[in-house]
């Protein structure tokens, strides 16, 4: 009896840490509800805005959820990023990462960056103002 209730406890654990690891299906991002809008192509990477997350705080500060693909490498990078044009700094607040194919997730972070300065000419620059441009 006790060998029964030994054994039922250590397939209850491994199912629960099977789960709590990712271990029993793999996650699939899901991006039905983003109206994504190429923004700029560097290279063999992409930079994609996500029209129905963008908040406009003011006149220069916004918030997006941004879609970075690298082609080359088949990864796709999904953030949540903070604009201050004012100060020309972006901050990655969380961020997925996923094969651009299949969409599975393979990383990511719910911890907030330090804001990051941007160039002029740069990426993240036509990602800010394109994201303050009148949309047709």
């Amino acid at each position: 009896m006790a060998m029964k209730r030994d054994l039922f406890i250590a397939l209850v654990a491994a199912a629960v840490w099977a789960l709590a690891c990712g271990l029993c299906s793999a996650e699939t991002l899901d991006f039905s509800d983003m109206d994504l809008r190429f923004v700029d192509a560097r290279g063999d990477t992409g930079y994609y805005v996500d029209m129905n997350a963008v908040e406009i705080k003011n006149n220069n500060e916004a918030q997006a959820r941004v879609e970075i693909v690298k082609a080359d490498a088949n990864c796709l990078y999904l953030y949540t990023i903070a604009f201050d044009r004012g100060k020309k700094t972006y901050q990655i607040l969380d961020s997925l990462v996923a094969a651009y194919d299949t969409k599975e997730k393979t990383g990511g972070s719910s911890v907030p960056l330090k804001p990051q300065g941007y160039a002029k000419g740069s990426a993240m620059e036509t990602v800010a103002e394109y994201i303050y441009s009148p949309q047709l």
